[in-house]
């Protein structure tokens, strides 16, 4: 078995070798499987190519991995009372991220459902998160929710739902294709339960 895929929409096509904080800035462009450049102290230096595989990225629905596929997703937890899941009270803000395996383009504010079961018994329910470029980049993005209920106990999942593009678009930036619902279902469900 090779130690990377070349698969259409497939989730687990990025090099086994890297742990998985380090998959989620990988993403494949038309060069191979690329990584941001390191060691230089330099934001804007050219990608790093770990797998030379040309036109990996595609330039159309049908050439190369032909779209962006969704390969992971994970809640960001920040360290301030609102921003670090355990504020049991309006004032939370939750916030997840959506990692490809291409770079993605963003118009308008997509939204995503994260799905709160009220274990609390609060009355809290689920929550929709809009697109933000803070945190953003080229494969991953995030989704941000603030003044959002949560009571301790509660369990947020996220998992086999659609992304809504809400009058927005999501492109794959090498194909420029865009698509019409970005299904999130053939990967494992997070799920985080809040805490006091």
């Amino acid at each position: 078995m090779g130690l990377w895929g070349t698969a259409h929409a497939l989730a687990t096509n990025k090099p086994k070798h890297l742990t998985d904080a380090e998959k989620i800035d990988c993403y494949a462009d038309n060069t191979g499987w690329t990584v941001a450049a390191g060691g230089n102290g330099n934001p804007n230096a050219q990608r790093e190519t770990l797998v030379s595989i040309g036109d990996l990225a595609g330039t159309s629905a049908t050439t190369g991995l032909r779209e962006a596929t969704a390969t992971s997703f994970r809640f960001i937890v920040g360290t301030t009372d609102n921003t670090d899941l355990t504020a049991n009270d309006a004032n939370a803000e939750v916030q997840v991220e959506i990692t490809w395996d291409e770079a993605v383009t963003v118009t308008g504010i997509p939204q995503v459902v994260i799905a709160n079961n009220d274990a609390s018994g609060g009355g809290y329910g689920n929550l929709t998160l809009s697109y933000t470029a803070t945190g953003s980049s080229a494969n991953s993005k995030r989704f941000i929710k603030t003044s959002a209920g949560i009571g301790n106990t509660d369990v947020l999942t996220l998992g086999g739902t659609n992304v809504s593009l809400n009058g927005g678009t999501l492109k794959d930036t090498a194909s420029g294709a865009v698509n019409s619902s970005v299904v999130l279902s053939g990967l494992s469900a997070v799920a985080v339960t809040v805490a006091s």
